[in-house]
């Protein structure tokens, strides 16, 4: 209904020379055929799995009718939002439009499904909220130069390989943050040094271009971020929610913790560790370690505690605390009181 609606309203042919267009076609489905094969590629590395959806006739009829009409109905709306407002190309209205197709997409269930610790969000936005937001925002700027036909070729690509090929690239989660972000944001840089001396000036140009650099930095750099935060690189930062290893470590600093094998820690050792249905780490210090062989239990203690914490397995170590950056931490105990 959205489709049929949209068809009728003027405005969508996007800002770019008509000639242009049909390039502009063949380089969202290139982009489109890449993004694939980049996640084919990783499949090989991560493992496949089968497909969630039914392959009978019935079931592939009713599923290209759904995905056809959901994505003819979101592209054309949103080539008609974007051009028929804007006049001279623009990076913030696509950027909102954007931000609202991708809040409509969002997975509602696996949202509610996720709890309330950090971890769950984090790899959350790394796997689905940052890869859906930039596959959006590449269409948005599609539908600004070219209308609703390169931002259809795109996502329709990617839309046909998910709900149609049989096997699917198992990836985890941060596979699917590398290539669901680097690859639309490297045809986004492409995009925009290739169209904007069309309607802009020297000086507007270098504005434009240094939008879409600064894009490019924050989403590589969120991907970074969230990679070393869940431990994808041999350390990882931990923030100090309690008072117990004062005078040490205050609360609201920041502890740098590596990997490190458990039978080469030594008492005396700050170590961060898993506690059950703990959401955070625990930092504390290393007292005993009890047993050997095939056995072995950590005896720990805060500094600023009387008592002993119960024994832990060498399995829910983490690492060792090898620096410690004060106060910086204060910004995220204010956005967990905030949230939870």
């Amino acid at each position: 209904m959205l489709a049929i609606v949209t068809l009728r309203l003027p405005g969508t042919k996007g800002l770019s020379k008509a000639r242009m267009r049909p390039f502009l076609i063949k380089f969202a489905l290139g982009v489109a055929v890449f993004q694939v094969y980049l996640m084919v590629v990783s499949g090989f590395l991560n493992g496949f799995g089968k497909s969630p959806y039914s392959f009978t006739i019935k079931w592939i009829l009713i599923n290209l009718i759904y995905v056809g009409t959901a994505l003819l109905g979101m592209e054309l709306s949103r080539a008609w939002l974007i051009n028929r407002i804007l006049r001279k190309p623009s990076f913030l209205l696509p950027v909102l439009v954007a931000l609202l197709y991708t809040l409509i997409n969002l997975p509602l269930g696996q949202i509610l499904s996720l709890g309330s610790t950090l971890e769950a969000w984090t790899r959350f936005f790394g796997s689905t909220c940052l890869p859906l937001s930039m596959e959006h925002l590449l269409a948005s700027i599609l539908a600004m130069w070219g209308g609703p036909l390169p931002a259809i070729a795109y996502r329709g690509v990617l839309q046909a390989f998910e709900w149609f090929s049989p096997v699917l690239p198992d990836l985890n989660w941060a596979m699917k943050a590398l290539v669901g972000t680097i690859v639309p944001v490297v045809a986004l840089a492409i995009i925009q040094e290739f169209y904007s001396f069309q309607f802009t000036h020297r000086c507007k140009k270098k504005s434009d271009e240094k939008g879409v650099v600064g894009t490019a930095v924050f989403s590589i750099a969120a991907v970074i971020a969230i990679w070393f935060a869940l431990g994808v690189f041999p350390i990882r930062p931990a923030v100090i929610y309690s008072g117990s290893m004062r005078p040490s470590i205050e609360v609201g600093d920041i502890v740098i913790v590596a990997q490190k094998n458990p039978s080469l820690l030594q008492v005396g050792d700050v170590i961060s560790y898993r506690v059950k249905d703990s959401p955070i780490p625990t930092v504390h210090r290393l007292i005993t370690i009890e047993g050997d062989g095939s056995y072995q239990a950590f005896i720990t203690k805060g500094d600023d505690n009387n008592h002993l914490d119960q024994p832990i397995k060498p399995e829910q170590v983490m690492g060792k605390v090898v620096l410690k950056i004060p106060r910086v931490g204060w910004a995220s105990i204010a956005i967990r009181k905030f949230l939870i």
